[in-house]
């Protein structure tokens, strides 16, 4: 239990900023250990996304130490940890806990949100948002991720702040250079396109169009510069960035729907396949995860593509139940 807190405290403080370049290594080694750990990871930054999407006079005039007071009272909530007590020694599932971290937070942002200065939020949950922010430049959203910035935007700077992933079309405007803040690094252009993706697990900067500098520090004097087809990654466990000469074209499909896989495994296929059309692939034989096909997708809907990977496979089949897709068969070998 108590390893289980510290963990989820490492949590928390990677989701408001204040964790250490230590404490930042140990959470990534944790993440690393096993899917549910991803998963639990993951849980919570959904509900930190929906914590400060919308403020209104009902939260502003809580009293925050009497609701405090109340809330621990009901749910045996413990100063000392994070996470409520257990009661008759049964697991809280994850959805529990994510509510229990729901009430908190709507009860703190109330107060914190007074001492902060007023922003724009753009929340994208389940779904790809695709708009344009007030100095023209068009951003497609990708699910589960946030975009905050300064109602002054395009006053003096344009400047953002990104959780998640998107995708930009930067408005050229050579006085005022568009600067992306993430929880690693900057990205600053003047006008392009190019995605962000600041995610834990997969922080890195690829460009489709024209040039773009990123760098960590404030001065700029660790800053790179990559252009269309090239990319930067953020090595989370030495702390500094990479770039790469190409970028897999695939980190972009939940927008452009273009797909290209070199021999790869079914298991790698439908994963990416799940993330961009909400759907989940179950296999009734494990063995079929193994098996490997090159072929490329363009803007096809979910059924067309098994429809090609049906004709592929003359010894596996499919069947979708809703957002459900069986997939059955022999093995490849």
């Amino acid at each position: 239990m108590q390893e289980q807190n510290r963990h989820i405290t490492l949590i928390f403080k990677h989701l408001s900023g204040e964790i250490d370049k230590t404490e930042e290594k140990q959470l990534f080694d944790w993440l690393e250990e096993s899917k549910e750990n991803k998963s639990i990871f993951n849980e919570y930054q959904k509900v930190w996304a929906m914590s400060d999407t919308s403020y209104n006079s009902e939260i502003a005039s809580i009293d925050i130490n009497d609701e405090w007071q109340i809330f621990k009272n009901n749910v045996g909530f413990d100063d000392k940890i994070l996470i409520p007590k257990q009661k008759n020694k049964k697991k809280f599932s994850i959805y529990s806990i994510a509510a229990t971290i729901s009430a908190i937070l709507l009860l703190s942002v109330a107060t914190l949100y007074f001492f902060k200065p007023k922003q724009e939020v753009i929340l994208a949950q389940n779904e790809v948002v695709e708009t344009n922010l007030p100095d023209g430049t068009k951003i497609s959203i990708n699910k589960n991720s946030k975009i905050l910035y300064s109602k002054k935007f395009n006053k003096k700077e344009r400047r953002i702040e990104l959780k998640g992933d998107a995708y930009f079309k930067v408005e050229k405007d050579k006085t005022k250079p568009f600067i992306i803040k993430t929880e690693s690094f900057y990205v600053e252009v003047l006008g392009t396109e190019f995605y962000v993706n600041s995610n834990l697990l997969e922080r890195k900067v690829v460009v489709s169009e024209g040039t773009v500098a990123v760098y960590k520090k404030k001065d700029k004097s660790d800053k790179l510069i990559i252009t269309a087809g090239q990319e930067i990654v953020f090595d989370n466990k030495e702390n500094k960035l990479r770039k790469i000469e190409t970028f897999n074209k695939n980190c972009i499909a939940w927008k452009t729907k273009v797909f290209n896989f070199n021999n790869q495994s079914l298991e790698n296929i439908f994963k990416q396949l799940e993330a961009v059309y909400n759907v989940k692939f179950e296999f009734k034989n494990p063995q079929l995860k193994q098996c490997r096909q090159s072929v490329s997708f363009e803007n096809q809907t979910i059924d067309e593509i098994l429809n090609v990977l049906q004709a592929t496979f003359d010894n596996i089949s499919f069947k979708k139940e809703k957002n459900i897709i069986v997939v059955n068969g022999k093995s490849c070998k």
